[in-house]
């Protein structure tokens, strides 16, 4: 049974129960509504406020408020006529179509056939996901896939008032949408912004607004660097799969040449692989300036990979590496001047926990030697606690260490360490806080090489027994006044051990970098790995507080210091523990309004109350107009490697009067040297349908080759060609369109 014997049989059985509706009064109809359904047949339904059927031609005509729905499709129009013959529908007055795959169609009017996925719409426009629209003087729907449209334009941008001109649009003799594949296919197309042309395509091709992801070219970016001169990117995205997808980037520079950058992602249900590497034909990397640099082969490759097979089991990989010291800073892939490697498993059992990991190295700092950067292979942690059945809230622990570090020159290192330990802590009938803890350790090492250097030595052993008792204490303190809530909780930490070594001096590997502070006061030694050892006995002492108030206003901070009745010298000179009592140490956090947020950390002598670091963190501003403000002062630090007074100021301004729009700068400047290290300044302006980022920085520091640097770069997004669209009101005269539309 054909389709127009379908609807002409429901049709014809409506007007067998219905009278034909005919008007009452001038301007009065009464609702008509004709329904043909066929056991495995989709429904037709048709509404209108007026339903007329001519017999002798099989014609419907439906006026007012007219609806008609067939397999998903719906069409609205002022007035529609069927004919039952050629099984074409005309629709004509403000005609809407919108289709079971979820575009949306609009035209003066429109000729379909009965199923409403083929025909042609007379000054059609077409709402295809967001804002993105289409328009054209003529469409044409094929199949109910295809839309071919004549002398077409296509755009994301709301309508601008008064001349109707989007901000950025595409011109095109011929556009064809492939409703299947969901894509666009320009014939001489030209890109024009603010109706201006700038770019001419004699043929063009993107997905439609409703995709994700699909191949094809990613948003440009380009800009000027004193190395690399005027420089292009262009990425390529190619999906490999739904979970894996390969990005290619070609970059060419007016002074360095080509290069070719590719990343890739794959995403499973067990953890996340990326990688990314490039190579370049480039000048090649001198430690002088003035050295004439001939072309070679540069690149870098960095990986990454996160996994759990199961919720206990971790286990992964970081993967860092770059031909030379400053390829990645002249490529603009990364300011790192150390690259991480590491393979890793870890495993997270209750409270226990076991770790290991192999750890290697490069050096991209001037002064680095690669040959003495030492590789960890392996490096194992251990963890286990257990109840201590005899003592409520007391438990056993057991903590274990091996590391074995090697070097391609100079001093090779085996160490083992293991400490077994009781724990007991519980609360006093004040309501104050205790923890008590006794351990016992043991250090092995194997050591090749000289412990003072790097030079040459013989093989030995050495080892170590380092018993400890560690006592803290706190007692919170907690009061309200009015909408404020108070804690202030005095502190103590008291810890007694030595440590029984072996003649032979032992190697420093892993307590190099120290730094007092703080947040190291109450631990029971202040050194981050397990080389250097604090002995004697040690007085923690002090006061932390904090206040907080309504709407997120607070006031807090620690204060604090160390004593030592017999001070070894453990510690370099310099560093706030050179003596029976310690440098003060404390942190002073203040936000007393939202548009302050204060952080202030110091360390002075008790002495002469000389300040020996100074460590200032401001935000200050409304959200419009924001500034940021980082301090530093530190005195000469031997143990850090730092035999000179630093100052250092870091500064920047951000301004966003709009939503859309945004200015910002910062600058470094060294009081030491009464310099500027760097500045940058930026815009990011972003509408409803584009997006433009900009900035420029200039280095007034040397790195090899690289001396003074200035880049310059630039970035511009058109919503819905592979940038996402921004949320904005619309406009009055968008909003005029959109109420015409709903009609």
């Amino acid at each position: 049974m054909s389709r127009a014997t379908r609807i002409l049989g429901g049709l014809a059985l409506l007007l067998a129960l219905v009278l034909p509706p005919l008007p009452t009064a001038a301007g009065e109809h009464r609702p008509a509504r004709a329904l043909a359904r066929e056991i495995g047949d989709e429904p037709f339904l048709l509404e209108a406020d007026q339903l007329r059927y001519d017999f002798a031609r099989r014609v419907v005509t439906a006026e007012g408020r007219v609806r008609l729905e067939s397999g998903g499709h719906v069409l609205t129009a002022e007035r529609v006529l069927y004919d039952a013959r050629s099984d074409r529908v005309r629709a004509e007055g403000q005609v809407r179509l919108a289709t079971a795959g979820g575009q949306v169609f609009y035209g003066d009017s429109m000729e379909l056939d009965g199923a409403l996925r083929e025909g042609f719409v007379r000054q059609a426009a077409a709402r295809l996901n967001g804002n993105a629209r289409l328009a054209a003087n003529l469409a044409i729907r094929l199949g109910g896939r295809y839309t071919i449209l004549e002398r077409a334009v296509f755009s994301s941008c709301p309508v601008r008032c008064p001349d109707g001109a989007p901000l950025w649009q595409l011109r095109a003799d011929r556009v064809v949408h492939d409703a299947e594949s969901r894509t666009l296919v320009y014939e001489n197309a030209v890109l024009e912004l603010g109706g201006v042309p700038v770019l001419w395509l004699p043929w063009f091709e993107h997905p439609d607004p409703t995709v994700e992801r699909r191949t094809g070219f990613l948003v440009p970016d380009a800009g000027t660097d004193t190395e690399l001169g005027l420089w292009v990117r262009t990425p390529f995205f190619i999906e490999l799969a739904p979970n894996r997808d390969l990005t290619l980037t070609p970059m060419l520079a007016t002074s360095q040449g080509f290069a070719l950058a590719a990343e890739l992602r794959d995403l499973e249900s067990f953890g996340l692989t990326e990688f990314d590497g490039s190579l370049a034909w480039a000048k090649e990397h001198v430690s002088d300036p003035q050295k004439p640099r001939k072309r070679t082969l540069r690149g870098h490759i960095r990986g990454r990979g996160r996994y759990a097979l199961r919720d206990e089991d971790r286990f992964g990989f970081e993967l860092a590496l770059a031909s030379d010291d400053t390829y990645l800073s002249t490529f603009k892939f990364s300011d790192q001047d150390v690259l991480t490697n590491r393979l890793f498993y870890e495993r997270y059992d209750g409270r226990d926990f076991f770790g290991l990991e192999l750890v290697g190295f490069q050096g991209l700092r001037s002064g680095d030697d690669q040959g003495r950067i030492p590789f960890a292979t392996p490096a194992l942690s251990l963890h286990l606690r257990r109840p201590a059945g005899f003592l409520r809230g007391a438990a056993w622990t057991l903590d274990g260490n091996l590391l074995v570090l090697s070097r391609l020159e100079g001093l090779d290192t085996r160490r083992a360490v293991a400490e077994g330990g009781l724990e007991w802590s519980g609360l006093g009938r004040f309501g104050d806080l205790w923890r008590l803890r006794a351990s016992l350790r043991g250090d092995l090492y194997w050591i090749d090489g000289d412990p003072a250097g790097f030079g040459p030595g013989d093989e030995r052993t050495a080892g170590r027994v380092v018993p400890q008792l560690h006592l803290g204490w706190s007692w919170p303190l907690v009061a309200r006044s009015g909408r404020w809530q108070h804690l202030l909780e005095p502190t103590l930490a008291v810890t007694v051990g030595t440590a029984r070594a072996s003649d032979d001096p032992l190697p420093n590997e892993d307590s190099l970098s120290f730094e007092f502070d703080e947040t190291n006061l109450f631990a029971p030694t202040r050194f981050a790995g397990f080389d250097r050892v604090e002995r004697g006995l040690r007085l923690a002492w002090g006061l932390r507080f904090e206040s907080v108030g309504p709407a997120g206003l607070r006031i807090g901070g620690a204060f604090g210091q160390l004593v030592r009745p017999d001070p070894l010298g453990v510690f370099p000179a310099g560093n706030g523990l050179d003596g029976a009592f310690s440098d003060f140490v404390g942190r002073l956090d203040l936000r007393p309004h939202p548009w302050l947020d204060l952080t202030y950390r110091f360390r002075f002598h008790p002495s002469d109350l000389a300040f020996r670091r100074n460590d200032l963190a401001a935000v200050v501003g409304p959200t419009w107009l924001r500034a940021r403000i980082n301090y530093i002062e530190l005195s000469d630090e031997p143990a850090a490697g730092f035999t000179r007074r630093r100052e250092q100021i870091l500064a920047g301004l951000r301004l966003a009067p709009t939503d859309r729009v945004a200015l910002g700068g910062q600058l470094r400047y060294d009081f030491n040297r009464n310099r500027l290290l760097s500045w940058s300044a930026g815009v990011v302006w972003r509408g409803p349908c584009l997006a433009l980022t900009a900035g420029i920085e200039r280095r007034f520091t040397r790195r090899g080759e690289l001396e003074d640097e200035t880049t310059f770069r630039v970035r511009l997004g058109l919503a819905g060609l592979g940038e996402d669209e921004g949320q904005t009101p619309s406009s009055r005269c968008e909003g005029q369109q959109q109420e015409a539309e709903g009609r």
